[in-house]
């Protein structure tokens, strides 16, 4: 699978979606927020703005008509340095560039002219000169009014952008809190949940939730933890009292037989049946058994040559091996439990995977995943196979194919006990078809870590140092008993 199809199918985590649908309200929100603050203040800032020109217009216009001609001149002086204000002649020649007649301009533009009269202009721009121009008459003459053109500016400018970063910021801030205050106790319940299904022991979640709903979820949870942690303690206690007490009587039964005159053929026949039960009864006893050691790092690929070395296949002239192995691929597990589901595949192979001719034709793979997060087992043979409709019912426990019943018995429990090992180390097992035809069984264990790999090379070196000092002690005092 390549990269885009696995970032196609992968699932973006609750806190970034919560997040990210936080963040989008958020900006969302600011932008109606600015909308609602344009369309409420455009009509008190062209208002105020058209006044502001109107009271420059006629306060200019009056000075000029009242002051003393003598003193006219000074007075445009004074205008021009103080309060920017020019008056030039209007001329019918004159290169004007009208200010735009839309949003706030356009409002201010009538405004003025309501006032002024309908033949004020406003422009941008005369004779190429920049600026706010409007024009006035002073008894039949035409002239220009230029003041600066900062007063047509909307009420932002640069200050909004400051808050609108500062507000962001604090927005994505909270967003963060709220998506982890939201987030964490479903986080915490999910790796509570994966840990309980691979069979480990997760401390109770914490029943003082700061939520009523978290508090009501986490102790229902605990409690069904409780009830489940009981009923397999029965179970496994059933199963184990049941199997230890068959036993003896299949012990019994199988002396008595040896011991009776019976035919050869009598014999073999319910020497055989014995062996069966006897089977079914170890079957029992290794899905009831469970350990409470600590997992430790393991080399997939030693653990499949040591299981095919105690199962001896390769000494049975019914068996035709194939192994490939991948060197150096690391898997948190417990080894006795690894080498049991390795022993059961291949039990399982050699009862329902044996092909028309009676032979044997098994292929076991250890590699990488296209991903490189996991260690893949792959066994392979070419008997039957299974149907897809059954190949989920019978990882149950107690569940046998159909083909498996016609001839051949076991408990059904070889693939149920697989599947609860591996899933202890947090991996899977995948029932498919072999080529060209028989059962596939892919096993994926996650793959250490080159950093967990480090950490765990360490704890299992301080461990050996641990015993060695361990058996030098005892053996120093050994010694300094004999003597």
């Amino acid at each position: 699978m390549s990269w885009i199809a696995q970032l196609k199918t992968r699932r973006p985590s609750l806190f970034w979606r919560t997040f990210l649908l936080l963040c989008g309200l958020i900006f969302f929100s600011v932008i109606g927020w600015l909308q609602s603050f344009r369309v409420l203040s455009e009509l008190p800032y062209s208002q105020g703005v058209a006044q502001h020109i109107v009271s420059t217009v006629n306060l200019t216009k009056y000075a000029l008509v009242t002051v003393d001609p003598l003193y006219r001149v000074d007075l445009l002086k004074i205008l021009a340095a103080r309060e920017g204000v020019l008056i030039s002649p209007r001329d019918e020649t004159d290169k004007v560039i009208r200010i735009p007649s839309d949003g706030y301009n356009g409002l201010i533009d009538q405004l003025v002219k309501s006032t002024l009269g309908p033949e004020t202009v406003l422009a941008s721009s005369v004779n190429g000169n920049k600026g706010l121009w409007v024009t006035f008459d002073i008894d039949g003459d035409n002239y220009w009014l230029q003041t600066r053109d900062d007063v047509l500016d909307p009420p932002y400018g640069t200050a909004w952008l400051w808050w609108a970063l500062a507000a962001g910021l604090a927005s994505l801030f909270g967003a963060t809190l709220l998506a982890r205050h939201v987030i964490e106790p479903l986080s915490r319940l999910s790796v509570f949940a994966t840990q309980l299904g691979q069979g480990r022991n997760p401390d109770p979640l914490p029943e003082d939730a700061s939520t009523v709903e978290i508090q009501a979820v986490n102790v229902s949870f605990n409690r069904m933890v409780q009830d489940l942690r009981r009923i397999e303690a029965d179970r496994e206690l059933l199963l184990a009292g049941v199997s230890h007490d068959l036993r003896t009587p299949i012990t019994r039964l199988r002396l008595e037989v040896e011991l009776a005159s019976l035919s050869e053929d009598s014999r073999n026949a319910m020497v055989s049946d014995l062996e069966q039960m006897e089977n079914i009864v170890d079957q029992f006893l290794a899905y009831a058994r469970r350990t409470s050691e600590d997992q430790v790092m393991v080399n997939l690929g030693e653990a499949l040559h040591a299981a095919i070395d105690n199962a001896r296949i390769e000494q049975d002239e019914t068996v035709e091996l194939k192994v490939e192995s991948t060197d150096d691929l690391f898997i948190m597990a417990h080894p006795l439990e690894l080498s049991r589901a390795i022993q059961n595949l291949i039990t399982n192979a050699m009862r329902y995977g044996r092909s028309d001719d009676g032979k044997l034709r098994l292929a076991m793979t250890i590699r990488r995943s296209a991903d490189k997060q996991k260690a893949e087992l792959i066994v392979d043979d070419q008997g039957k196979g299974l149907p897809p409709e059954e190949r989920e019912r019978v990882m149950r426990p107690f569940e046998r194919g159909e083909s498996a019943r016609s001839g051949v018995t076991g408990s059904g429990l070889g693939l149920a006990i697989v599947d609860r090992i591996v899933r202890r180390s947090g991996g899977s097992v995948t029932l498919g078809e072999a080529e060209p035809h028989g059962l596939r069984v892919q096993v994926c264990f996650p793959l250490l870590q080159p950093s967990a790999l480090k950490k765990a090379l360490k704890a299992q070196d301080k461990a050996a140092e641990a015993l060695a000092k361990k058996e030098a002690a005892l053996a120093k005092q050994k010694s300094a008993e004999n003597q």
